[in-house]
């Protein structure tokens, strides 16, 4: 999918495969690096390449491996760097494209090796239609565009009812919905949920995140946790007396000055349940830019000053059961907005009867006792998973899942999973 941008800009999707517009081959770059030429691309979606802009009229082609196309010499090799030679200059041919180097030569394929290769003029088999990757019924390209511009996007009913009751049902019996001799909190975290139910491995491996992920993050990025979150909004509003902000590994576990790089972590957060006005005390916030330096701000490092004036700019977190918000970098997140908001209208209440001369007969400890004891309303429980990837050089959160929680997988998600997990230890 490709059209005019403003101003006649030329505007191509992130993410594409490229085709000849007379031959049945589309343009592949190998997991060896190696490029060549395909009757198909992949179901999968890593066939499909990362497109870049730069300027109004050149463009660079990178596969999901981190490899760019290139032209360097003359001929068509790969790089891990874009630089001039990795840029091509477009040239539109009605509803199709041709693809021109810096030395002059177009980009070319044939039906025999090399398949493909520059020429010095363009004809037919120099001409390109281009193919956006849609998976789940997401324009995947869509999304990262938005998420770059943004550093956010939120993508709805990407699992069905029966999937959300299923992950529901294994986050109660993994014990991340209270109850039992457990006291009532504000919320009831489950973390390592891989090792508890295999069905959390296929949340993890989810073919749309993955393919943002490698592409935004590292295609060599690894797993760092897979936790579930249940909060009480009713405890929030009622027994906590501040609110509270965090942010995802590896930001929460580092000391002063933090971490520079911006970029190193990817989250992906299932929405279980409706977030609405009634039942959400979940907020987000971007990292502030530490003043000068190229830090972002993180709560844990930051004064109580400095948190306030930041927190005012907080955004509520609302989304559809089904749905997946994914972000990159450091986000500050708050599960605990509203805190002792409950209270703060009641004494409002209580002054305006006072005023008015009406007469309130309820004693304020019976009150407070009561909403104490009194049980979770389930409508004002929403239950999240958070799946977290990083850069491949940084340790993961969790420990590697157990060769039993490994061994119930199916091949297709194991091994999709295992490419996002650091290596077994050698047997003993």
């Amino acid at each position: 999918m490709n059209n005019r941008g403003r101003r006649g800009q030329i505007s191509i999707d992130r993410i594409v495969a490229v085709r000849s517009s007379v031959l049945p081959l589309y343009i592949i770059i190998s997991p060896d690096a190696s490029v060549t030429a395909a009757d198909e691309v992949s179901e999968d979606g890593n066939d499909f390449l990362t497109t870049k802009m730069h300027g109004t009229d050149q463009i660079s082609f990178q596969s999901i491996r981190g490899w760019y196309l290139s032209a360097e010499n003359g001929g068509i090799r790969t790089r891990r760097h874009c630089s001039a030679d990795e840029k091509f200059f477009i040239e539109k041919k009605d509803t199709q494209y041709a693809f021109r180097s810096r030395c002059g030569k177009y980009l070319s394929i044939q039906d025999q090796e090399p398949f493909v290769t520059l020429v010095p003029g363009c004809d037919e088999t120099e001409i390109f239609q281009l193919f956006s990757l849609m998976m789940c019924g997401v324009n995947v390209g869509s999304q990262i565009e938005l998420l770059e511009r943004n550093g956010q996007v939120m993508l709805d009913n990407l699992l069905d009812d029966e999937q959300i009751v299923n992950y529901r049902d294994a986050v109660f019996n993994a014990g991340g919905a209270g109850g039992g001799e457990q006291p009532r909190a504000h919320e009831y975290r489950v973390s390592s949920l891989i090792d508890r139910s295999a069905g959390f491995a296929s949340l993890a491996t989810h073919p749309v995140v993955l393919q943002v992920m490698r592409r935004v993050l590292s295609a060599s990025a690894k797993l760092s946790y897979c936790q579930s979150c249940r909060t009480d909004a009713d405890f929030v509003r009622k027994e906590l007396e501040s609110t509270t902000w965090s942010v995802t590994h590896p930001y929460s576990d580092v000391d002063f000055p933090g971490i520079v790089d911006e970029r190193i972590s990817f989250t992906a957060m299932w929405f279980l349940d409706d977030l609405n006005a009634q039942n959400s005390t979940w907020a987000w916030l971007r990292a502030p830019p530490t003043e000068g330096l190229r830090s972002p701000l993180l709560p844990q490092l930051s004064s109580p000053d400095d948190i306030a004036e930041a927190s005012k700019l907080a955004k509520p977190l609302q989304a559809k059961r089904g749905s997946v918000w994914l972000y990159s970098g450091p986000a500050w997140l708050s599960n605990n907005i509203g805190a002792a908001s409950f209270w703060k209208d009641f004494d409002a209440q209580t002054r305006y009867k006072h005023l008015s001369g009406q007469k309130d007969q309820s004693s304020f400890r019976a009150l407070t006792d009561a909403q104490r004891a009194a049980p979770a309303r389930e409508e004002l429980c929403p239950t999240v998973v958070q799946t977290t990837f990083v850069r491949e050089y940084v340790k993961p959160f969790d420990p590697r899942p157990s060769w039993q929680a490994l061994a119930s997988l199916s091949q297709e998600v194991a091994v999709e999973l295992e490419k996002l997990l650091p290596p077994a230890p050698p047997a003993p």
